[in-house]
Parts: C-alpha cells; sequence; structure tokens
C-alpha cells in the first residue's frame, strides 16, 4: 500500500482569486476595510473560520460574518478556480503508478468533495476529508493518522503533500514523509520537509520514493 495525501487549495487547486473575491464581499458587507489579494494569500491554510478571523480581526469578528463568508463562497467558489497549471503529469503518473492518493483539506469535507468532483480530481483522488473530518484539522497529525489506518497504509510508505506549514507539521508528527509546495499559499516553519516541490513535475519524484 503506497498513499499519497494530498492537500488542496494552493497544492491541486488554484482557489485564491475566488477567496479574495468573497472575503471582499464580506468585508464591504460588514463596512469592514479592503485588502490585497497577497494579504488573503497569507491567511489561508487553516479553515475558512481562521481565514475570517484574521480579515476581520479578532475584535471586529462575529459569527454572522463566517456564516455570510460562506454562503457567498459556497456559491462563487469555481468562479475562477482552476487545477494549478501543469498539474497533468502528476494526475497522470497517479492513475498509472496504482498509488491511492487521497485530499485533506481545512475545508470542510462538503465544499472540499464539491471542488473534488466539479474539477475531476474524483478519477484520481478515491477520498476526500475536510477539516471536520476528525474532530481537528492539520497541523495536528490526527488526520494523517487516521487516514493511514482506514487504508491499511504505513507511515514509510507514506507522504503528506502541501503548500502550507500545517500540511507539513501534520505530515511529520505522524512519522510520514513529507513534500512541501513552493508554488502555492503558504509557508513553512521550524518543521522542514523531506522533499521540496517548486512546480507540480516536482512531485512526482517524491511520489516515486513510495515503495
Amino acid at each position: 500500500m503506497r498513499l499519497a495525501i494530498f492537500d488542496l487549495d494552493g497544492t491541486i487547486l488554484d482557489t485564491l482569486t475566488d477567496m479574495h473575491k468573497c472575503l471582499m464581499d464580506t468585508m464591504n458587507r460588514f463596512g469592514l476595510p479592503e485588502f490585497s489579494i497577497d494579504t488573503t494569500k497569507s491567511y489561508v491554510g487553516d479553515g475558512i473560520r481562521q481565514l475570517v478571523i484574521r480579515a476581520a480581526g479578532k475584535d471586529n469578528f462575529t459569527d454572522e460574518m463566517e456564516t455570510y463568508f460562506r454562503g457567498v463562497y459556497s456559491d462563487k467558489m469555481t468562479k475562477n478556480t482552476k487545477i494549478i497549471d501543469d498539474y497533468t503529469p502528476v494526475l497522470d503518473y497517479i492513475k498509472s503508478s496504482g498509488i491511492t492518493a487521497v485530499i485533506l483539506s481545512n475545508k470542510i469535507a462538503s465544499l472540499t468533495s464539491e471542488l473534488a468532483a466539479h474539477y475531476g480530481l474524483d478519477s484520481y483522488f478515491v477520498k476526500n476529508y475536510g477539516g471536520d473530518s476528525f474532530g481537528v484539522k492539520k497541523p495536528s497529525p490526527v488526520p494523517v493518522l487516521n487516514i493511514m489506518k482506514e487504508f491499511g497504509a504505513v507511515p514509510e510508505n507514506t507522504i503528506m503533500i502541501g503548500d502550507n506549514h500545517t500540511d507539513i507539521e501534520s505530515g511529520f508528527h505522524a512519522g510520514v514523509k513529507t513534500c512541501f509546495c513552493t508554488f502555492g499559499y503558504g509557508n513553512l516553519s521550524e518543521v522542514k520537509a523531506d522533499f521540496i516541490a517548486d512546480k507540480p513535475e516536482q512531485i512526482i519524484k517524491a511520489l516515486e520514493t513510495l515503495k
């Protein structure tokens, strides 16, 4: 059993424009100042609630803002989103290699599955998980450990692939290999990745190390 666990936003899909536009809609709705897409980029990676808290500021944030954003984003999340450029070789390798690949996002599972289906990712990834699938989100190792248990995978034949420190920390503390995608939205912390992918095709080299 070779298991590859992929993050979604910034790792497979370029979702930033839609998240930013919906966030600006939310800021306008509640009379809060707009900011650049680069600022939105720095806010993503820990789920929708944390995204809206960071955007509004802790002192301004209300549950109503989160609810509003979720509604807007659910309606408009495929307007500009696309599979990251030059990703086809990675998807083809997953299919041809026999690796079991799944998606683990900090988005809620329903939105993760909806996006995966919309962009045809279900042809390559056998299952999708969200930030609400296991009670805790990445960077906790719990999601990775639970997925490994479900598929009967062992750490040395499992890899976590993502574009944020939350992905790499989750994989590291679960004892699996990790691959950090620099072409995404996030950054590494003190936990370093086993592999670095500056472009999608370099993910394949990391996948090839699974036995």
